[in-house]
């Protein structure tokens, strides 16, 4: 009965190690064949569809100083994403209208830019610049004054075809910023004592530019090839 049961369970072990031989390269090759790949995509939207792309000057609630520097960074970041495009810049919104004798950026209005400008696509913006917040901390033990203000912000652009007026895409970015430069007067009021745009805002102007550009830019994603 011994010896049965020894050569039964040899017999079993002999045909596991048989089975294993032959599998073996069938699993390793299943195994070798798929892995995780860093692949390069290209920009969920092509610019260089068109052949020429009008950017009409950024609009906003804060200072106007800010329209050239917002509309320039754009631009820049555009460019630099894909070098090559075509940018046509059309300056103030309002004088783009009265020059086509419209009041009001609608489909018609689009398309007639189109046409008289030649361009096949339009860019539009708006930064908008939340109510600045200021944090004021009084140190009773030393009677020290710290301040600083905080400012929030969102950058909104869209583009615009200009056969049919139709908006192609849109992208919205949001962001947060402190200005340590503020004035606080004996009545309570403050002010910021910065009136150069990039000093005042930081980097969060070029950071709000940078997120609100990046479908115009290749990707990487991680991808299991075989």
């Amino acid at each position: 009965m011994k010896k049965w049961k020894s050569n039964f369970f040899s017999k079993g072990w002999c045909n596991i190690q048989i089975f294993i031989v032959i599998m073996a390269p069938t699993i390793f090759t299943v195994i070798g064949c798929s892995h995780t790949e860093k692949v390069l995509l290209p920009p969920k939207v092509e610019l260089q569809a068109y052949r020429s792309i009008g950017v009409i000057e950024f609009s906003t609630n804060a200072e106007d100083t800010l329209k050239p520097y917002l509309t320039q960074n754009f631009i820049e970041y555009v460019q630099s994403a894909q070098p090559g495009t075509r940018i046509f810049e059309m300056g103030d919104k309002n004088r783009l209208l009265g020059s086509i004798g419209h009041s009001e950026l609608d489909p018609t209005t689009i398309q007639s830019i189109g046409k008289k400008y030649n361009v096949d696509a339009l860019i539009l913006g708006h930064f908008e610049v939340s109510e600045i917040r200021p944090k004021i901390n009084i140190h009773t033990a030393t009677g020290m004054l710290n301040a600083n203000a905080y400012i929030e912000a969102s950058l909104v652009t869209r583009i615009f075809e200009t056969n049919s007026g139709v908006t192609i895409w849109t992208r919205a970015t949001s962001g947060k910023t402190r200005v340590a430069k503020i004035s606080v007067m004996e009545e309570g009021s403050f002010s910021i004592g910065v009136h150069d745009p990039s000093e005042k805002y930081g980097k969060l102007i070029p950071e709000l530019v940078y997120a609100n550009t990046s479908d115009f830019r290749s990707y990487y994603e991680y991808r299991t090839v075989k």
